[in-house]
């Protein structure tokens, strides 16, 4: 699945991808231009998230660890299904449960 958004005038791309069994195995966030800090950083967060996924963890535990974490950018969204966001990390989170509903209750 991939979903595109802009958060704060910051176009940005969430891809994930499933495994045969239906779950989550990887996650890729792009936001920023290529070669920013803020591309470097989502490129790291991406590759630490497939890595715990890949090793057993649960959707869940991102979701959770992530909801509502506050930094810049933050605010209005240009996804429907995810209308604001408090960070990169919030969105990513809101988006992973809409996109897999069998983890924690939508606070």
């Amino acid at each position: 699945m991939t979903s595109t958004f802009v958060i704060d005038g910051v176009p940005g791309q969430l891809a994930t991808t499933a495994t045969p069994s239906g779950e989550v195995g990887r996650v890729d966030l792009r936001a920023g231009t290529r070669g920013s800090t803020l591309a470097g950083l989502t490129d790291a967060l991406s590759s630490a998230i497939t890595t715990a996924l890949r090793a057993g963890a649960p959707p869940a535990t991102f979701i959770d660890s992530f909801r509502r974490t506050h930094y810049v950018p933050a605010g209005t969204t240009s996804d429907p299904d995810v209308p604001y966001a408090t960070s990169l990390g919030d969105y990513l989170a809101q988006r992973l449960h809409y996109n897999h509903p069998d983890g924690p209750e939508r606070p």
